[in-house]
C-alpha cells in the first residue's frame, strides 16, 4: 500500500537519470513517482526535465518538549533525503503568545530555531535551561547567519506553528545526534555568534527515524 506523501519536491533530469533510479534513490516505488507524473514517458526523460518527487519516509527526526520556561511545548521536526539537500519540516503547539518589542526588551516571538552542537535536552539551569545543548552548529566555522543550523523563524498562530524549507547546506545524516532548539526571541540574523534569540524554551535530540 503506498503511503501518502508529506510533500513534493521538483528533481531536475541529469545525464543518465532514469525513474528506476530515482526510485531507488528515494526510497520510493515506481508507481509513486508515476502517481504524480502522470504525462510523464520513462523511455523519453531529457537532460533539465523537472520530475517530481513525492515525500514519504524521513530520514531523522527530532520530538521537541518544553523547558521550564514554556512547558506546554510539544513539536515534531523530520529532516528528508532529497537531491542535493534536506527538506525540513516542523511542527508545533504550546508556542508563546506574540509580544511585540518595548524600549528595552525583544519581541517574543517569531521564534528562533536552530540546530546546536550536541544531542543533550538536559535542562540545567531552569531559568537559562538547555545549555547542554552547546552552540549553533557550525562545522564549516561561519558566521552566525550562515550556519548550517541556522534556520527561518517559527511563526506562530495561537501557539501554533507548521513550517518546510530546503537546505543545501547538510544531509540528514549528518545531524543526526544534534539537537533543535526553540528561542523566545527572533533570530536577528547579524548579531554574533548566535542571532540574539533569547533564552531557550524547548529543545529536542536528532535521532535516526
Amino acid at each position: 500500500m503506498s503511503l501518502t506523501p508529506i510533500g513534493i519536491f521538483d528533481h531536475v533530469i541529469e545525464s543518465g537519470d532514469t525513474l528506476y533510479q530515482l526510485a531507488q534513490r528515494y526510497n520510493i516505488s515506481l508507481d509513486d513517482i508515476s502517481a504524480v507524473n502522470p504525462e510523464v514517458d520513462s523511455d523519453k526523460l531529457k537532460i533539465g526535465q523537472n520530475i517530481c518527487i513525492p515525500i514519504k519516509k524521513s530520514v531523522a527526526t527530532a520530538n521537541i518538549i518544553g523547558g521550564p520556561l514554556r512547558p506546554q511545548i510539544r513539536g515534531i521536526v523530520n529532516f528528508y533525503n532529497v537531491s542535493g539537500g534536506t527538506w525540513v519540516s516542523v511542527e508545533v503547539n504550546g508556542l508563546p503568545p506574540y509580544q511585540p518589542a518595548t524600549n528595552k526588551e525583544s519581541p517574543i516571538g517569531p521564534h528562533g530555531f536552530h540546530i546546536h552542537e550536541f544531542g543533550n535536552c538536559q535542562v540545567g539551569d531552569p531559568q537559562n535551561p538547555f545549555q547542554a545543548a552547546g552552540e549553533h552548529w557550525n562545522p564549516t566555522n561561519q558566521r552566525h547567519g550562515n550556519h548550517a543550523g541556522d534556520f527561518p523563524v517559527l511563526f506562530s498562530n495561537k501557539g501554533y506553528a507548521s513550517m518546510c524549507f530546503f537546505t543545501n547546506a547538510f544531509k540528514p545524516e549528518q545531524v543526526i545526534g544534534k539537537s533543535v532548539i526553540i528561542h523566545l526571541n527572533p533570530d536577528d540574523y547579524r548579531t554574533q555568534p548566535a542571532g540574539n534569540s533569547g533564552k531557550r524554551l524547548a529543545c529536542g535530540v536528532i535521532q535516526k527515524a
